[in-house]
This record gives structure tokens, sequence and C-alpha cells, in this order.
């Protein structure tokens, strides 16, 4: 056989079942989600308001982390989707991406967060659905818009906004109210 035909073949063989692992192990394609019940979930973040693509989100989580990373303190990422990407066009939808951090901040990094327009957020779910993947921060939002359309195809009332978590191991949770919210400003 012509060695060009067989070099081809052998790097197909190896590219092929690379992707599928790497799209696997590292993007989270291919991973499940699980459903289950949430009850009183509430937390305070500091975050950037986005309108337009979801996908964009992040630029919040990003800008929010390195505001706060300057000054020492952690951020745990999180998302808050107010509209569902469903039933509200691309440009329409509204979003928040910021950090869950230190509830204590002293007043000169609060100062800073407001001069950044990162404002605080508080969320309350007293009764809802938490679903939870391991997959890329994007990847893993595709996975659950089919999630939260079963759901109201059964006719279950959800309350938005959808939360993202972002755990540092890759795993996300997602949790939504089919309860009272409450959420400011």
């Amino acid at each position: 056989m012509n060695k060009k035909f067989i070099l081809i073949i052998l790097v197909f063989t190896v590219t092929v079942p690379g992707f599928f692992l790497f799209s696997y192990w590292f993007l989270g394609v291919f991973s499940g989600v699980t459903q289950s019940d949430v009850k009183n979930f509430s937390t305070t973040f500091y975050g950037i308001e986005h309108q337009g693509d979801y996908n964009k989100t992040g630029e919040g989580v990003v800008k929010t982390m390195h505001l706060l990373e300057s000054y020492a303190f952690p951020c745990a990422p999180i998302l808050l989707y107010r509209d569902n990407a469903i039933t509200v066009g691309k440009i329409y939808l509204k979003s928040v991406g910021g950090c869950i951090t230190d509830n204590n901040l002293p007043a000169h990094v609060v100062k800073a967060l407001n001069n950044a327009k990162m404002l605080r957020y508080d969320v309350r779910i007293e009764t809802g659905y938490r679903f939870a993947t391991y997959a890329q921060t994007a990847i893993a939002l595709r996975k659950v818009w089919p999630e939260v359309a079963r759901l109201t195809d059964k006719g279950e009332k959800l309350n938005f906004p959808l939360v993202q978590l972002v755990k540092p191991t890759g795993d996300n949770e997602f949790l939504i109210a089919r309860g009272a919210i409450n959420r400011s400003p």
C-alpha cells in the first residue's frame, strides 16, 4: 500500500477518537443532566448586567473576578439568566454575570465594585429545581434548556431567573424557582 494512504488512515484513526475523548472529558458534550429539588437557596453576589446573547454573560464574571482578586477576595462564579431563552429573542435577553464572595467586604472594595458598575444582587429561591451537569459553561447552559422546556411542557410554572453556579471542578448547577423568588435590585 501507499505510505501516504497508511499515514492518512493512521492520523484519522487517532484524531477522531481523540476528539470524542476531548469532548467527553474536557467539554462535557456527552455528559448527562440530573434533576433534583432545591429548597431555601439564597446567595448574595456582585455582578454586571448584560443584554443580549447569554454566551456573553461570562464577560461580567471575568471582570468581577479580576477586580475582586486584585483586592485578594475570592470569587465563586455565578450567572443569572433573567429570561427564558426559549421564548425571548436573543437580543432581548437580560442576564448578570458575577461572583459570590465575602459578605463583609470593606467599604473601599464595595466602592470600587460600584464604580465599575458591579452591583450587589440578592437571590432567594424558596422551592424549585436543581439541574447538575459536568460541562464547559456554555455547553452546560445548552444542556439545561431542554430540561426547562420539559418542565414547562408538563405544565410546571417556573419563575426566572435561572441561576448558574460554576464549580472549579467543571460541574455546573442550575437553580430555578417554582415558588416565590426575591431578588434585588
